[in-house]
C-alpha cells in the first residue's frame, strides 16, 4: 500500500515537473512522496521556486544542493530530521520554510546561505543554533516558535537587518548581552520562554513597535526599557513583576495595548502603602496657604503614583489576575483614549472616581473583586451619551 502510494506520488511529481519547464516553479503538496530520487532531482535544476509540502518526506537526497537556482523553497509539513550536507549550496535562496518537521539542529554550513531573507523553522525540535548563525546578515524575518532552544548563539545580534522575530514557546533562559544590537527589529515575540531578566541594553531596540514577553519568569525590567518609545503593543502577562515598573512603562507614550495580567502586582511604587492614596485630598482652607500647598502636594503625589497616567494613547489596558488592593486616586482621566480596562480578579474594594469619568471607555471588566461600592459616574448618562 505504502509503496504503491509512493509510486503514484512520484508519477504525479514527474508530471508536475514536466509542466514546470516553462514556469521555473513546482508545487507538490499533500501526497505520500516519502522519498525523492536523485535522478528526478537532476531534472529539477532549472527551478527557482519549489514547494514540497506535507509529502511525508523523511530525508532529502545527498545531492539536494544541486538545485542552485532556487530562490524560494518550502519543505513544510514533512518528517525531516536533518538537512543534507549539500544544502549550503543553495546560495540564491531568499525564502526558506522548514516549519512542521522534526529538525533537532542545523549544520554550521547552513549559515552559508547569505542571500536568505525570510526563514521559517517553527514547530520543529531545534535545541540549538549554529555558532555562525549571525553570518546570515540578510535575514529580515525569523520564525522559530515552538522549538526547544535553550539559548541563542553570541553571533545572533549580528542580524542587523532583522525586523521580525518570533522565538516564542522555546526554553530560553537568557538573551545574548548584545541583543540590543538588533536595531532594525520592529516586531519581537519572546513569549512562553523561561527568561528571568532582559539584557541591560534591551532599550537600544529603538524601532520596536510590538513586543511579546508574556509567560516568562521576569521579575524586573531594565532601566533602558524606558527608551522603547516606539512601542505600541506590549505584553507582560504571566511574569513575576510584583511592583509596577513605573519609570519604564510611564515613558512608553506610544503604547496602544498594554497587557500586565497575572503578575502578582501589589504595588504601584516601591514601598508604597495603599492608605496614602486617598480618594480625595483634604479640603482647602482659603485662609491658610500652607494647607493649600500641602493639598497641592498630595494631589501631585497621587497623580505621580499612577505612572500609567502618561499613557494618553493607550486603548486597551489589562491588569487582571493580580493582587491589587487599591488603585491610585488620580491620573486616570489622563487616559483619554482608553476603550477597554480589565481589572478582573484582583482584591479591589473600590474604584477611583476618575475611572467613572473616562469618556471613551466602552468596556470595564471588574469581575471577581470585593467591591462594596462603585463610582456614581460610572452610571452617569453624561458619560455614556
Amino acid at each position: 500500500m505504502g509503496a504503491g502510494a509512493s509510486t503514484k506520488a512520484l508519477d504525479e511529481f514527474e508530471a508536475a515537473l514536466e509542466s514546470s519547464d516553462s514556469t521555473s516553479k513546482l508545487v507538490v503538496t499533500s501526497c505520500d512522496l516519502l522519498v525523492l530520487p536523485p535522478e528526478i532531482l537532476e531534472r529539477a535544476a532549472h527551478l527557482r521556486e519549489l514547494r514540497l509540502e506535507h509529502a511525508k518526506l523523511k530525508q532529502l537526497p545527498a545531492s539536494f544542493g544541486c538545485l542552485v537556482l532556487l530562490e524560494r523553497l518550502s519543505l513544510a509539513g514533512n518528517e525531516l530530521e536533518a538537512l543534507p550536507l549539500s544544502f549550503h549550496q543553495l546560495q540564491r535562496l531568499e525564502e526558506l520554510d522548514l516549519s512542521c518537521n522534526a529538525l533537532r539542529s542545523l549544520l554550521g554550513n547552513f549559515c552559508d546561505l547569505g542571500a536568505l531573507r525570510r526563514l521559517f523553522v517553527y514547530d520543529n525540535a531545534l535545541q540549538k543554533l549554529p555558532r555562525e548563525f549571525g553570518a546570515l546578515t540578510s535575514l529580515e524575518m525569523v520564525d522559530m516558535h515552538n522549538n526547544a532552544l535553550r539559548k541563542l548563539p553570541r553571533s545572533f545580534p549580528c542580524l542587523a537587518q532583522l525586523s521580525r522575530l518570533d522565538l516564542s514557546r522555546n526554553k530560553l533562559r537568557k538573551l545574548p548581552e548584545a541583543f540590543g544590537n538588533l536595531s532594525a527589529l520592529r516586531n519581537c515575540n519572546l513569549g512562553r520562554n523561561a527568561l528571568r531578566e532582559l539584557p541591560a541594553c534591551f532599550g537600544m531596540l529603538g524601532h520596536l513597535a510590538v513586543l511579546g514577553l508574556q509567560y516568562n519568569a521576569l521579575y524586573k525590567l531594565p532601566a533602558s526599557f524606558a527608551d522603547l518609545t516606539n512601542l505600541t503593543n506590549l505584553s507582560l502577562t504571566g511574569n513575576r513583576i510584583e511592583c509596577l515598573p513605573g519609570p519604564q512603562l510611564g515613558a512608553l507614550k506610544a503604547l496602544i495595548t498594554l497587557t500586565y495580567a497575572e503578575n502578582r502586582l501589589q504595588q504601584w511604587q516601591p514601598g508604597e502603602k495603599s492608605s496614602v492614596l486617598e480618594e480625595d485630598p483634604p479640603e482647602k482652607d482659603d485662609a491658610g496657604s500652607n494647607e493649600a500647598e500641602a493639598t497641592d502636594e498630595l494631589e501631585t503625589f497621587a497623580t505621580c503614583s499612577n505612572p500609567l497616567a502618561a499613557l494618553d494613547s493607550v486603548q486597551y489596558l489589562d491588569l487582571s489576575d493580580n493582587w491589587l488592593v487599591s488603585l491610585p486616586a488620580r491620573g486616570w482621566t489622563s487616559l483619554g483614549a482608553l476603550l477597554h480596562l480589565k481589572l478582573a480578579r484582583n482584591r479591589l474594594q473600590s474604584l477611583p472616581t476618575e475611572v467613572g469619568r473616562l469618556a471613551k471607555l466602552q468596556r470595564l471588566d471588574i469581575a471577581g473583586n470585593k467591591f462594596t461600592a462603585l463610582p456614581n459616574a460610572l452610571f452617569s448618562t453624561e458619560r455614556t451619551s
